[in-house]
């Protein structure tokens, strides 16, 4: 009897049994390129405010020792006390861009009060091309002063050898009212107008003409009448203010005029050195030593 056929075992897993451990698989992220660039463009534009700010702060400085600068050269001038207020507009542009080209374009000047002799003023000055050299020239330098009526009413004794009971200012001329006796028996109320002019060292005053009563007559006219001349001498005769000694020989009265009820005199030093002999010499006075 044939042996019953044994069953075969099942074949072994060619793998082998230990478990292999499990593979996780992350993916990363893709990294983040850095942005260089626009680092680059915060740090130029921090720069750039920088640059804006810190110039700024430059020009104010700048403009704040100039005027201070010219301040000190207006009152040295003028003869002014230190404490007089000097008002400076230095004028458009940027000072320091002008201090590098060496001068100043521009400066204007207001002193609300400026005295010479026995009147004051309001002065305005007006200087362009102004180096920062004080031993160079400037372009130009001009000087108007004006006088108001009340102050010219001081100039008393410049304008006639009489006592005057009026003197007002209007219509391109400054009229002065006085009288005048004929010999002793008859007082004669006069009207004069005088012209302002320039001249050698101050103001002219120029009689143009003589109102007597309701009559206006010419001052030659009246030159020429042998009578009248006689008895009204002081009332037809060029007088001067000489304001010279005043000032600093460099500056001459170069026009003079009636505007409105302001007399205004203007003052000319083209071409002088702020600091230059004539601006710190006061001149004199024709034929006076003064």
């Amino acid at each position: 009897m044939a042996e019953p056929i044994a069953e075969r075992p099942a074949p072994s897993s060619p793998v082998d049994t230990v478990p292999l451990p499990r593979v996780v698989v992350v993916e990363q992220p893709p990294k983040k390129k850095r942005r260089r660039g626009l680092g680059w463009l915060i740090a130029l534009v921090v720069v750039a405010i920088l640059l804006v700010v810190g110039y700024f702060v430059a020009e104010a400085y700048a403009k704040q020792y100039a005027i201070g600068y010219v301040q000190d050269q207006v009152r040295a001038v003028l003869g002014l006390d230190a404490k007089t207020p000097v008002d400076v507009d230095l004028g458009d542009g940027s000072v320091i861009f002008q201090a590098i080209g060496g001068s100043v374009h521009e400066v204007n000047v207001t002193v609300d009060e400026l005295s010479f002799g026995g009147i004051t003023g309001t002065a305005h000055l007006n200087a362009t091309d102004v180096p920062l050299d004080s031993s160079k020239p400037v372009g130009t330098l001009g000087i108007d002063v004006t006088v108001t009526e009340k102050n010219v009413r001081k100039l008393a004794d410049f304008l006639s050898g009489s006592q005057l009971k009026s003197i007002d200012v209007g219509n391109g001329v400054i009229t002065i009212g006085s009288e005048f006796s004929v010999f002793g028996l008859i007082t004669i109320p006069v009207g004069v107008d005088l012209k302002p002019s320039a001249a050698d060292g101050g103001i002219n005053f120029e009689p143009q003409t003589v109102t007597l009563g309701d009559n206006d007559i010419s001052v030659a006219d009246l030159r020429n009448n042998p009578a009248f001349s006689a008895v009204a001498s002081q009332f037809l005769q060029s007088r001067q203010f000489c304001v010279a000694q005043y000032l600093p020989e460099a500056l001459k009265v170069s026009d003079v005029k009636v505007v409105g009820s302001d007399l205004v005199v203007s003052i000319n030093g083209d071409g002088t050195a702020l600091g230059g002999k004539e601006l710190s010499t006061l001149g004199t006075c024709p034929g006076s030593g003064q």
